[in-house]
């Protein structure tokens, strides 16, 4: 735990996966008046205000997923992510692009993932972090591993924990007692869209 602190301390941007870490990591199907078929996920509003503790303090917030749907491009503009990369089973190019964007080095990254597509990044960043329903591969490649399963404020009890590391955490809870949080504005959301993936 104690490496894991002093790792978190220097994080500077959060980036996950979606499938399994801000849902439950099922998918649920229906077919459409017109034949075609489509999906619906569910996401924890607890992991939501997660994303607006990250503007309070100063961290960017990024999702690269394997999947491709629009109901992932809403949840992220509407909680203000500066980036998806969707469609990317491949992850490590998306989070090379990241680094250059944002000028950071791997070590100042924190990444979230629960599955295979996930270990190339998780082995790479500077915290690296999963859920209990993760793959036990998985689990033995990161840093921290959650007491909240994916899908269930998962993500918030990392963010959590990233920012009670840095000293940023009771500073915002102050500002929310009183009534006065500075939430910070949300970035303009940038969507990259591979075909590599699944639709």
């Amino acid at each position: 735990m104690e490496q894991a602190i002093l790792r978190a301390k220097k994080i500077k941007a959060v980036l996950t996966d979606v499938d399994g870490i801000l849902t439950d990591g099922k998918v649920n199907f229906f077919v459409r008046d017109d034949g075609k078929i489509d999906e619906f996920k569910s996401f924890h509003t607890q992991d939501g205000v997660a994303v607006m503790l990250c503007h309070s303090a100063g961290l960017t917030c990024g999702i690269i997923t394997g999947r491709r749907h629009p109901t992932t491009i809403a949840r992220a503009k509407n909680l203000g992510f500066k980036y998806i990369y969707q469609g990317f089973l491949t992850k490590m190019g998306p989070l090379e692009d990241i680094l250059k964007k944002e000028n950071l080095t791997a070590e100042e990254v924190a990444y979230i993932g629960d599955d295979i597509t996930d270990l190339p990044l998780l082995c790479k960043v500077g915290f690296a972090a999963s859920v209990p329903n993760a793959l036990d591969i998985v689990k033995a490649n990161v840093h921290f591993v959650t007491r909240r399963t994916g899908g269930d404020g998962a993500f918030r009890e990392i963010i959590d924990f990233i920012l009670q590391a840095q000293g940023k955490l009771e500073p915002i809870l102050k500002q929310v007692k009183a009534s006065a949080w500075e939430k910070g504005p949300k970035p303009p959301l940038e969507v990259i869209t591979s075909q590599e993936g699944i639709a």
